[in-house]
């Protein structure tokens, strides 16, 4: 009988911990929701810039291309290949997230 009512009283004292966890869980959801939408954001902006630097790397050494200095090439082509890849990782990562910012944006409503 007293290592029943000891079990339960640290069965309390274990659902308490987990309440407070849980409130703090519950409390943080929002701005974790906000930050990892504004970091998705982020690698569609950082993929662009990179295609963009790529394209006027491509054009900025035209002449030494005309030249076969094929360095500024391969640079262009990294550029170029690090944006696509951030572009299509943004995508990626805001279709599996879309479920979320779709329920941040209905709880932002009400």
């Amino acid at each position: 009988m007293a290592d029943e009512k000891t079990e339960n009283q640290g069965v309390a004292e274990k659902i308490s911990v987990m309440n407070e966890i849980f409130e703090g869980l519950i409390s943080d959801a929002s701005e974790l929701v906000e930050d990892l939408y504004w970091g998705v954001k982020t690698y569609f902006f950082y993929g662009i810039i990179m295609i963009l630097f790529g394209v006027s790397e491509i054009a900025y050494n035209a002449n030494a291309l005309q030249e076969r200095l094929f360095i500024s090439l391969f640079i262009s082509g990294a550029l170029l290949f690090a944006g696509f890849a951030q572009v299509l990782n943004y995508f990626r990562l805001r279709s599996k997230y879309s479920k979320l910012f779709k329920l941040k944006k209905e709880l932002r409503k009400a």
